[in-house]
Formats: structure tokens, C-alpha cells, sequence
């Protein structure tokens, strides 16, 4: 079975999601940057998306990207990702039900949230300022150590993303 993993990525954290899922599903999956995707999703047997989530909204590129081609997306077994702080199912459905059209949410076989990072040396100053203010909350809600804002942060949880991997097996008919 064929499957397309389309991401969008800002500082790297959802690609490395996407790649990370893409070994757990095995040789017939492929993960490509949805900026650099220039084919069809029909070619595909099933298509997961995945973004990062700032301030509960997806990128762009992705929005678009459905909209595009939600003909599509419908026919095709169809799941999603977020790479995002937030991993309470309730929020991150809320992320999936606000971002996305009302048909493709209610399509998707999966949706789940991988965790986030923050790669601090790769921000600006105000970025750096903001995501360890935002971090060092997360930290303290969790119960973890606050970043130093000079370390990467990354709450990315390969347990999570080789459960999603299972769940697609299951969902889209491939075997485990």
C-alpha cells in the first residue's frame, strides 16, 4: 500500500515527524515537504497530513493544500498529525475540527498529536524570547525542567508516533 505523508514544517520539528512516521509504516510510505510535492494524491492508496500548530491554527500550505484537493482527500484513506505542545485529545481534535473542512475532519481515520520542539538556535531573538516563555510553561505544567532557551526543547514522543503507525495499519488496511 502506497501512502503520502504531506507536511509542512517551520523549523524542523514536523518534518522530523513525518520522516520518523514514514520508517514506522515501512518502504511504500513517502514523506515530502508539501511545498516540494508536485504530483497527485490519487496515485497514493492513503494520505496523512502533517503540520506544526502555532497559536491553534496550521500553516498555510497545508490549508490550502486541502482545499485544493479535498476531492481527493475524500476518496483516500486520510489521518493527520500535528507536531504541537498540546497533547490532550480533546484540544487536538479541536485543532483538527478548526483547521480543517468540516467533511475531511470528519473523514480522517486518525488524528494525534506527535509533540513539539523548540530549536532555539535556529530562532530570531523575539522568537527565542516568546517559544521559551512558552516552553518554560509547558515545563511547569508537566512537571519537566524548563529549557534554558539555548538548548533545543522537544517533547517529540516516538512511543506516540509508532502507536499513530499502528492505528494506520489498522485504519487503512495494511497489514502489521
Amino acid at each position: 500500500m502506497k501512502i503520502l505523508i504531506l507536511y509542512a514544517s517551520t523549523h524542523g520539528a514536523t518534518k522530523l515527524c513525518a520522516e520518523k512516521l514514514a520508517l514506522a509504516l515501512g518502504s511504500e510510505t513517502e514523506a515530502v515537504d508539501v511545498n516540494d510535492f508536485f504530483g497527485s494524491p490519487a496515485q497514493y492508496n492513503g494520505i496523512i497530513i502533517g503540520t506544526s500548530v502555532y497559536g491553534g491554527r496550521i500553516l498555510k500550505e497545508i490549508k490550502a493544500y486541502c482545499k485544493e484537493n479535498m476531492s481527493i482527500l475524500l476518496q483516500k484513506p486520510f489521518a493527520v498529525f500535528f507536531s504541537c505542545l498540546s497533547e490532550r485529545e480533546t484540544t487536538v481534535n479541536e485543532y483538527l475540527k478548526q483547521n480543517f473542512p468540516p467533511e475531511l475532519a470528519g473523514h480522517a481515520a486518525a488524528c494525534e498529536s506527535f509533540g513539539g520542539a523548540f530549536y532555539f538556535k535556529k530562532l530570531n531573538p523575539l522568537e527565542r524570547a516568546v517559544d521559551k516563555k512558552i516552553a518554560s510553561i509547558y515545563a511547569k505544567s508537566s512537571g519537566i525542567p524548563a529549557p534554558d532557551g539555548k538548548s533545543d526543547f522537544s517533547t517529540i514522543s516516538d512511543e506516540r508516533i509508532n502507536a499513530f503507525a499502528q492505528k494506520i495499519n489498522s485504519a487503512f488496511g495494511k497489514a502489521s
